[in-house]
């Protein structure tokens, strides 16, 4: 089963992203972009990594464009390219697109959602970005991340 990791500092919108989310693959929460950050490192080398990272932008310890930033560099340091890199898109509440677009294209976020988000809006964001979703243990797939 493929793994996820869902990072807001709000336990409400880790539980929304969980429920939608937890029937298509292995489920992971962080409170915030060093936990995220740090939970990434502890995967190096190990069978299973994330797949997908669902981060929030504005958290305290460590905001969602400084963690990705920084987990981007990771995946450099360790030669991930291709389909070992992971899909990151960011979930923000600030409502101004082009804003948002600037600050995807720093961080090196894949795509955006805007908050408040329905299970169609994650999931169509997810298809568009080259994860494919159906049932059962497969049914969650990458075929190409967009930073290969």
């Amino acid at each position: 089963m493929q793994k996820i990791l869902i990072v807001d500092d709000s336990a409400a919108i880790r539980e929304q992203l969980t429920a939608i989310l937890s029937p298509l693959a292995e489920c992971h929460v962080a409170a915030n972009g060093q936990e995220a950050v740090d939970k990434i490192r502890e995967t190096q080398g190990k069978a299973k990594n994330f797949e997908l990272v669902i981060m929030d932008v504005i958290m305290p310890e460590k905001d969602g464009l400084t963690a990705v930033k920084e987990i981007r560099e990771f995946e450099k340091e360790n030669g991930w390219s291709g389909n070992d890199t992971l899909t990151i898109i960011i979930a923000t509440t600030i409502k101004d697109p082009s804003r948002i677009l600037i600050a995807q294209y720093e961080c090196g976020a894949d795509a955006y959602i805007a908050k408040p988000f329905t299970e169609e809006t994650v999931l169509q964001t997810l298809r568009n970005n080259g994860l494919r979703l159906g049932t059962g243990l497969n049914g969650f797939t990458q075929h190409q991340n967009q930073w290969s």
